[in-house]
């Protein structure tokens, strides 16, 4: 059992009502997000001499626990016995940029970091945008540290609104990326909420945009939705978030998938090497014909699908974590691993064209970006995350960091 301690104990303390659990709801918390079952809870083992029995799941989540109350982050209830709760400043506090305030955060030889609103970061853009990656703050029942629209309307006005100035400035066939929740439901209901479809259409009818396709990324998420899944019997957990695909020009696409072919499997490899359909054959009343030779000549590899499955365990996470550990940063409820935007930079742009991402966050895009050899700019308005993301900067060539944000530490 893999136990991603940071995000779960810390994600369990956010999302409690005035960021306090007890340890018996604490311990339940992270087992829902974790994915364990009731009996491995509380499953104990013989420890020491004495054999004196425990929980060693237990034991991995309290370590957790003083991990995060050494960061600053957690903090036990005074003249409470088994109760911890957030710290004032654990980043439930976030210093968040004015509509007027535009600083550049840091940059590198291929990018820039903007701290602000990226409607008012990239409604000035003087040159083509040949691809968008970008993960909005979700649709969600209980707002994140970093704000969530409330409501379907006022979210899908939200998105819209910030996506439109850098739609003005899309190179064309340039490609826009949006990783979307399939988890919103309808208030207080097991039903799942149509954002997603009254979404798809606003981004058309107001912006222009044609809906290329849906790619679902199958992750590793933690089991959910808690309501209706795991606490009551009524909906299959969800698996996969989705990566909705749009473009400004379909005729014109930049889109080439042989550059994220993927290695052919040996079973197969060794089918083409040995010549391929060995008879001509003909299925489902002529529908599908084998023809002697078929598939007989090696390829340089296999066409990917629409559906990534690509883990949440990320080194570059791992990595962030540990230098905003340092630096004493609160750390962002929502990473993507890597892997996600280098596979769409990939597929989706050249080496030198320009990439952009209107929610920064810890810099992923970006950074996915910087190593395959594309321009890039993000914006973020969160000072904490922006001077976050920039330590994944630190060794690029032209690294720079405004000293402005230097001493950033959690909000006061």
């Amino acid at each position: 059992m893999q136990l991603d301690l940071f995000s779960h104990v810390a994600s369990a303390y956010a999302d409690a009502p005035g960021g306090r659990l007890t340890n018996k709801q604490f311990y339940q918390a992270v087992a829902v997000r974790a994915g364990i079952s009731i009996q491995e809870l509380h499953e104990k083992t013989p420890i020491g001499d004495d054999g004196k029995l425990y929980s060693l799941v237990h034991r991995k989540m309290r370590w957790g626990q003083q991990s995060l109350r050494r960061m600053g982050i957690l903090e036990r209830v005074a003249g409470e016995r088994g109760i911890w709760q957030l710290t004032e400043s654990a980043g439930k506090k976030l210093d968040e940029a004015g509509n007027e305030v535009q600083l550049i955060a840091f940059s590198t030889k291929l990018g820039i970091a903007v701290f602000g609103n990226c409607k008012q970061v990239f409604a000035g853009l003087n040159e083509p945008v040949h691809l968008v990656i970008t993960s909005p703050p979700f649709l969600l029942a209980k707002p994140r540290a970093y704000g969530n629209p409330p409501t379907m309307k006022e979210y899908i006005d939200f998105v819209c609104e910030t996506i439109e100035p850098v739609c003005r400035h899309l190179a064309p066939g340039a490609s826009i990326i949006i990783n979307l929740t399939n988890d919103a439901h309808v208030r207080g209901s097991p039903a799942r909420s149509t954002y997603l479809e009254r979404l798809v259409l606003a981004l058309e009818d107001r912006l222009g945009l044609h809906l290329m396709d849906r790619i679902v990324w199958k992750s590793s998420k933690a089991p959910g939705p808690t309501q209706w899944a795991c606490l009551r019997p009524i909906q299959l957990k969800t698996a996969y978030e989705h990566c909705y695909w749009f473009t400004n020009d379909p005729s014109r696409v930049r889109s080439n998938n042989r550059k994220v072919l993927l290695p052919h499997t040996e079973r197969h490899l060794r089918f083409m090497e040995e010549g391929g359909v060995k008879r001509t054959a003909s299925y489902g009343d002529g529908s599908q014909v084998h023809r002697l030779g078929q598939y007989g000549t090696v390829t340089e590899g296999r066409l990917p699908s629409n559906v990534l499955e690509v883990g949440t365990s990320c080194a570059d996470t791992r990595a962030y974590r540990r230098r905003a550990a340092e630096l004493g940063l609160p750390l962002h409820g929502a990473m993507m691993p890597t892997r996600i935007p280098e596979f769409f930079i990939k597929f989706l742009t050249e080496p030198g064209e320009l990439v952009v991402d209107p929610f920064g966050g810890t810099g992923k895009t970006a950074l996915a970006a910087e190593r395959l050899g594309r321009r890039w700019a993000m914006a973020e308005k969160m000072l904490q995350y922006i001077r976050g993301a920039a330590t994944h900067f630190e060794q690029f060539d032209g690294y720079s960091l405004n000293p402005l944000f230097e001493p950033v530490k959690y909000a006061a």
